[in-house]
């Protein structure tokens, strides 16, 4: 076989993506020769063939399988039209490269892989990011443990795409999964791989029925978690994918066809960018792939086979079987397959609905640090929250259904708390040195949470933060600087302000920084962050600096490390790795209390209980540090 002979390539489409394909056979054209174009009308088919060199057009998908000249053709056409337009050219012999998604289901592609294979024909897949020489650069970093131990990849592909037809209408394969998420998955695939333990999915519909955005949580039995999502009704674009590991975090956008990549560390620090290599637009590797496939004899590509996009396409098909979404001419049968066959063996869909709050009893307990004995104080058939204990050791503050309350130790009776029209107050308060007010994140003015402080005899508010959301966990001991979690610019970071003055970004690392407070001496704030790949706990001084790691657990995310007010002991939430996204703090999941010194000696699990959010999201020490408060709950049938 002559290596070197330039193959005859054709285009059986002619809109956006067969334009792109165009430039890439014109950069290699010492390889590749741009011969022929077809489209449905002539007219259009010439237009395209003046404009980029084409040889011959032909007006007619016909005409094109027919021309016995042609080496290879890519089809370029909607999704929904792959399936009859592959079966066309390869009942006439020829070889396909057929652009991704590879067909509407697996039942078609598995048609269309048969036929191929009782005739002979090349066929491969056209999706671009598998041929691309920055696939293996970003797998050897991953490798290479440069980032550390990789726990969660993390993906976004987001597009402003309403009013286009193919992506809004059903019967053209629209909806965001078939163009943009067969991207993020390919991305989980790559660089997680394939032993998977569970699946979490779900999806917005736009107005024909198509998914207008979704997302999916991969969980594998090493407990490495993807977490991907695509959308076609964003109004910024958005298209980045993120592998985070206990060392460091690599980060690159663009995900079908990386430009280049950053590698920062666990505070943020950017230590590397590289520019991935690429020559012209970046189809041309895979087209430079099956011209030498062509020319060695082989009848499938090596860097995306034909197993493979049978084996997005059950993933695809699966995802849509949970979602319920068909596309007219299908059956449910059709994407119905069995979730073994699809995801592995024992793999199953994770259909929990952890938010489901409903018919929940609340017990608010006491856990004592000297004898290890629980003590149930009261019993609520509702949810209550977060128990603040006062600094006089007489009450404690909770919060339930957007309101506050005041549980007195001694009658065991709970008050409502007066907040002036504050009805949406969640589980981020903390009461004020001498117990005369509490500072309180509520969601009132516009459904995001901004800080306020109240009078707790007198009820009058004070609005603390303007800017939203904001999330309240620490005041310093002189009741003059608030500690609080807050989005900016898309960013969740810890921040400080003065009551009269303005906020200071104390973190910057990638990745969530939450759940921050004091000590009693105002000198540390105690947080956790997200940033070495499981949620840890964190400490560092009020001003920002010094920050430092205090768990450093692969068995455990871990939250709200909540200091003693003796500053001798630390007690945290922690949820078991892969149970939940890193950056998420649920309800309704079996978590354990740990505790451990302020030096970060001697930790030890105390409590484990069917908790989550709630349980002890703000500090809850009593004053005399010998027994902290949180809340256990249970799902009532």
């Amino acid at each position: 076989m002559d290596n070197s002979r330039v193959i005859n390539i054709a285009i059986l489409g002619a809109g956006h993506i067969a334009a792109a394909m165009a430039e890439a056979v014109n950069g290699i054209k010492d390889k590749v020769k741009p011969y022929a174009v077809a489209s449905r009308t002539l007219q259009k088919a010439q237009d395209f063939a003046d404009k980029w060199g084409f040889e011959k057009a032909y007006g007619s998908y016909e005409e094109l399988a027919q021309d016995d000249n042609v080496d290879l053709i890519y089809i370029a056409t909607p999704h929904s039209e792959h399936y009859k337009n592959a079966l066309l050219c390869i009942e006439h012999g020829r070889n396909l490269l057929v652009e991704k998604a590879f067909c509407a289901n697996t039942k078609q592609t598995l048609e269309v892989i048969n036929k191929s294979r009782e005739k002979g024909t090349f066929l491969a897949e056209a999706m671009w990011t598998r041929y691309e020489p920055s696939r293996q650069i970003l797998k050897d970093i991953i490798d290479s443990g440069k980032i550390g131990e990789a726990h969660y990849l993390e993906t976004d592909f987001g597009i402003t795409g309403r009013g286009i037809e193919r992506l809004e209408k059903p019967e053209l394969c629209g909806g965001a999964l078939l163009d943009l998420g067969i991207y993020s998955l390919t991305m989980a695939l790559m660089y997680l791989g394939t032993d998977i333990e569970k699946v979490k999915t779900g999806c917005n519909y736009n107005e024909h029925g198509v998914d207008l955005d979704n997302e999916t949580i991969i969980t594998y039995k090493n407990k490495n978690m993807a977490k991907i999502k695509s959308s076609f009704g964003v109004e910024k674009y958005s298209n980045y994918c993120k592998v985070v590991g206990d060392k460091g975090v690599l980060y690159f956008e663009e995900i079908n066809v990386p430009r280049w990549y950053e590698i920062y560390d666990v505070d943020g620090n950017l230590k590397e960018r590289v520019d991935l290599p690429i020559m012209v637009n970046g189809y041309e590797y895979e087209v430079l792939e099956c011209r030498d496939a062509i020319l060695n004899g082989k009848k499938e590509a090596t860097s995306i086979d034909l197993d493979e996009t049978v084996r997005m396409m059950k993933w695809m098909d699966s995802l849509r079987n949970q979602w319920g979404m068909l596309y007219p001419w299908e059956t449910a049968e059709d994407i119905n397959l069995d979730t073994e066959d699809v995801w592995g063996k024992g793999v199953y869909f994770d259909k929990e609905d952890v938010w489901d709050r409903s018919n929940t009893t609340s017990f608010l307990e006491v856990y004592d640090t000297a004898t290890g004995e629980v003590e149930t104080l009261a019993t609520f058939e509702k949810v209550i929250e977060a128990p603040n204990w006062s600094h006089d050791g007489k009450f404690l503050v909770y919060n339930s259904e957007g309101h506050v309350y005041k549980y007195d130790l001694a009658s065991g009776e709970s008050t409502l708390i007066e907040t002036e029209g504050l009805c949406t107050i969640n589980n981020d308060h903390v009461l004020s040195s001498d117990d005369s007010r509490i500072s309180v994140s509520d969601e009132t003015q516009d459904g995001r949470s901004r800080i306020y402080t109240v009078g707790i005899d007198d009820g009058v508010v004070e609005l603390i933060t303007p800017e939203a959301p904001s999330y309240l966990h620490g005041i310093t001991p002189d009741d003059k600087t608030y500690c609080y979690c807050a989005e900016r610019g898309g960013e969740y970071d810890v921040y400080a302000r003065d009551k009269d003055g303005q906020e200071v970004r104390l973190t910057t690392a990638p990745g969530l920084n939450d759940g921050c407070e004091y000590d009693t001496k105002g000198e540390y704030i105690y947080f956790n962050s997200v940033r070495t790949g499981l949620m840890q706990a964190w400490r560092m001084k009020a001003d920002g600096t010094c920050q430092e790691q205090l768990t450093s657990d692969n068995k455990f995310n871990t939250w709200f490390p909540h200091i003693s007010p003796d500053g001798s002991k630390i007690v945290m939430i922690s949820y078991y790795k892969g149970d939940l996204w890193p950056g998420d703090h649920v309800p309704n999941k079996m978590v354990e209390l740990r505790l451990m010194n302020s030096d970060c000696s001697d930790l030890k699990t105390v409590v484990t209980l069917f908790g989550g959010q709630g349980t002890i999201n703000v500090n809850s020490w009593s004053p005399d540090s010998t027994k902290f408060a949180y809340v256990r709950y249970r799902k009532n049938v």
